[in-house]
């Protein structure tokens, strides 16, 4: 597959090929990417190779996540990060996601284990990312330079094993390397299948082929490869450059770090193409304003952070970081994100334009509820919050205003400006990023949280919108310290709204508790129990009758009442006569 790339100043081929070589399956994945609008600018080219463990159970399937994730969420990453930092933060997250898949086998080198390599050529610059024994090297004239090390180890003369591996570990060692690049460089990422077993002289005779004709040259490398006795599968990209783009003052980073903020829009402002057409929220932290493409006429709406934080380093990366994550995530319960159609000139995202009501507004209007409804709407919030946890983030900010009820009665998951993403955060802050009355009691407490503080987050909001009020009352936001958590105490739901069952209140409680090794161990065993009495969560009988059975607790008292009233009458009567 050859793949071409000209504009004003910069002109490069690729090409690549993979085959099974003698092998019953082809384990390698490898992925090329070359941009034409404006993520050639800020993102650069990318070419990706990876080669699955063989015998690991899951090598193929390792192989391909890692290239087609990173190719497709590298892309998705803010302009203001650099090219380092945007695939470090995706690399890290796809290596959480394979090391997690892989723990059903209990041997190390088993699991969803494989090598990656990654090249992205930006201005002047190759950006070289790698793990594992898969290779990049470059020719220069004559000059076939290795840029990468082996991490492997071998045992005898024909054994080697891998030190390192993407899926290996909770954590990996990335390599990284920055190399110049000059017009009529060659660069080659090669297998182990490949390189193993083509000399150097003969490596650089053929690779000099792709200055004619870059598809002809991989498949002339595979078959080289195949002939010398290649045991492996056998894979190569190759990338040729022409010429180059004019060199950049700086990095993409210092760029959008000096995109402007904004004061605010007004209805009729055209920016980047898109026309404002109204402003729908403003806060002290950012502005969200219904715009339109003036060209595809796509509603969207833009928000921008507020211009106060122009020298919040902190505040921007996490406006940044929510950019990401609503391009990453695309699910119908997810707020969707949309990167920008051309060169942005200030400092906003995208997303898509949503008509209804955030479940804070429907609650007011709505203030006993059918307990259907709630659980209807739980079902929704659960998929969305399984969407963000199986990409490794959490939402951290859930409540009724960051719940939008669309006009179609879909639920979505919106402001994911608290999200966070496992793996990208230098520590956990000691602040609660989203609200407090919602937040589990770990953010206050400075503990490891994980998608049961999310948990946490869904029962307090199905709790309010049930009762309309916090099932640890006012107390709960003062909260600082494990005593003070301790004096509090949760109040049944039956008190508040008689009609809600005890079996769902004895859910929400779980959920609740405030050791989240007491909660439910998955969102789906959460929802079961919502949706259906669990006998073995609470015994009903060993419940206060209060709690068992409220609406029969009062027409009892109230009974009683009357009786002991008529019983008075009597008397008086009797007393009189």
């Amino acid at each position: 597959m050859n793949m071409a790339l000209t504009t004003a100043a910069l002109h490069v081929r690729a090409a690549q090929a993979s085959r099974a070589g003698r092998k019953p399956e082809n384990e390698d994945a490898l992925g090329i990417r070359i941009p034409a609008d404006t993520a050639q600018t800020s993102k650069g080219v990318a070419l990706a190779l990876a080669d699955g463990v063989s015998g690991a159970g899951e090598g193929r399937r390792a192989a391909e996540v890692s290239v087609q994730g990173f190719l497709a969420d590298y892309y998705a990453t803010p302009d203001m990060w650099t090219v380092k930092t945007s695939a470090f933060r995706v690399l890290a997250a796809l290596n959480r996601w394979l090391y997690g898949q892989g723990q059903q086998y209990t041997q190390i080198h088993q699991g969803f284990l494989t090598t990656f390599a990654a090249l992205v050529l930006r201005s002047q610059t190759a950006h070289l990312f790698h793990v594992g024994d898969t290779r990049i090297q470059r020719l220069r004239g004559s000059t076939l330079e290795p840029l990468t090390l082996d991490h492997a180890t071998r045992v005898g003369a024909e054994k080697t094993y891998l030190t390192r591996a993407f899926g290996m570990d909770w954590q990996v060692e990335i390599d990284y390397r920055a190399v110049d690049v000059q017009a009529g460089d060659i660069f080659l990422l090669s297998t182990d299948g490949v390189h193993e077993f083509l000399p150097i002289p003969r490596l650089k005779r053929l690779l000099a082929q792709a200055q004619d004709n870059p598809d002809a040259c991989c498949e002339a490398l595979l078959a080289a490869a195949y002939e010398a006795g290649s045991d492996d599968n056998i894979s190569c990209q190759v990338l040729v450059i022409d010429s180059l783009a004019p060199l950049e003052a700086e990095d993409s980073r210092l760029q959008a770090s000096h995109l402007p903020l904004l004061p605010g829009l007004v209805a009729g402002q055209i920016i980047d193409g898109l026309h404002v057409d109204a402003e729908l929220h403003a806060s002290a932290r950012s502005q969200l304003y219904r715009v339109h493409d003036e060209i595809t006429r796509r509603v969207m709406v833009l928000k921008m952070p507020s211009s106060q934080f122009a020298d919040d380093a902190e505040h921007l990366a996490r406006f940044a970081l929510e950019d990401w994550i609503g391009q990453r995530i695309d699910h119908r319960n997810v707020v969707k994100g949309w990167p920008s159609p051309r060169q942005r000139q200030c400092l906003y995202l995208l997303q898509e334009h949503l008509d209804g009501e955030t479940l804070a507004a429907w609650a007011k209007k709505n203030p006993r509820p059918p307990v259907q409804t709630i659980t209807g709407f739980a079902a929704q919030i659960i998929k969305g919050l399984r969407a963000l946890h199986r990409r490794e983030t959490l939402h951290q900010d859930l409540k009724p205003d960051n719940l939008f009820l669309c006009t179609d009665g879909t639920v979505k998951l919106i402001d994911l400006g608290s999200a966070g993403v496992a793996g990208l955060e230098g520590g956990q802050s000691r602040d609660r990023p989203g609200a407090a009355e919602y937040a589990a009691p770990e953010y206050a407490l400075n503990l490891p949280r994980d998608v049961r503080a999310d948990q946490f987050s869904l029962a307090v909001t199905l709790y309010e919108l049930l009762t309309g009020q916090h099932p640890f009352g006012e107390a709960y936001t003062r909260a600082q310290s494990p005593a003070d958590f301790q004096r509090l105490h949760y109040t049944s739901a039956c008190r508040h709204n008689p009609h809600v069952p005890l079996w769902l209140d004895a859910a929400l409680k779980k959920a609740c508790s405030f050791l989240a090794d007491d909660r439910y161990t998955s969102l789906g065993e959460f929802l079961m129990d919502l949706e259906s009495p669990n006998p073995t969560l609470a015994p009903v009988s060993a419940r206060p009758w209060l709690e068992r059975d409220p609406a029969g607790f009062w027409r009892s008292v109230a009974l009683l009442l009357a009786a002991v009233a008529l019983g008075e009458l009597f008397l008086l009567m009797f007393r009189s006569d």
